[in-house]
C-alpha cells in the first residue's frame, strides 16, 4: 500500500511537471534576405502614458537580424533611451536577455506583412507562443495591428519606426536554432 501512494505520489508529480512545459514554435527561423524592412538598428513604438501627474514616454524597442531572429526588448522611459542604448552597444542588453525566452522571436516577411512568433508567460507556470502581425509601411516604418496568444486574438494599433544604430546586442540564444 505504501509503494502504491509513492507511485500515485510521482505520477501525479510528473503530471503537473509535464504540464508546465513550454509552449514550441511553430515557425521555423529562416535568414531574412530581403529589403522591405532595414535591420542596420532597431524599431521602436512609443507609448504616451501619465504617471502621477507628469506625463512619459515609453520606449519599446525590437530589434530585427538577418537571421530571421528578432529581440523584443523590455520597454523603457525615454529619458533613459542614451543609457539603454549603451545598454545595447555594450552587451548588458544581451547578458540580461539571454537567459530569458519571453526577449526572443522569430519573424517572418511576406510582401506587405510581417508576422513575429515568440512567448509570453500570460503569468503563469509555462510559456504560451505569441504571434504578433502587422503591415509594413515602407523600409523604416511597420504597424502592429494584431497579437494572438493562447487562442484568443486581440487587436492592437502600434507603429513601429526605425533608427540607426549600431553595434546592435547579440542575436545568438538557445531557445532558437
Amino acid at each position: 500500500m505504501k509503494n502504491y501512494f509513492g507511485i500515485i505520489s510521482l505520477a501525479i508529480i510528473a503530471v503537473l511537471f509535464s504540464s508546465c512545459e513550454d509552449e514550441e514554435l511553430s515557425m521555423q527561423r529562416a535568414d531574412y534576405t530581403g529589403a522591405e524592412l532595414r535591420t542596420d538598428g532597431y524599431y521602436y513604438y512609443m507609448l504616451q502614458v501619465e504617471h502621477n501627474g507628469i506625463q512619459e514616454k515609453i520606449v519599446f524597442p525590437i530589434f530585427l537580424y538577418r537571421n530571421g531572429v528578432s529581440i523584443m526588448a523590455a520597454s523603457f522611459n525615454c529619458s533613459e533611451i542614451e543609457q539603454k542604448e549603451n545598454d545595447f552597444r555594450n552587451g548588458k542588453l544581451y547578458h540580461t536577455i539571454n537567459g530569458y525566452k519571453i526577449f526572443w522571436s522569430v519573424f517572418t516577411i511576406s510582401g506587405k506583412s510581417i508576422e513575429f512568433e515568440g512567448w509570453d508567460d500570460l503569468g503563469g507556470a509555462h510559456l504560451y507562443t505569441k504571434k504578433v502581425y502587422g503591415k509594413i509601411l515602407n523600409d523604416t516604418t511597420f504597424h502592429i495591428y494584431q497579437e494572438h496568444i493562447d487562442g484568443i486574438d486581440k487587436e492592437c494599433d502600434r507603429t513601429y519606426h526605425f533608427k540607426q544604430f549600431s553595434p546592435k546586442p547579440d542575436s545568438t540564444n538557445r531557445f532558437i536554432k
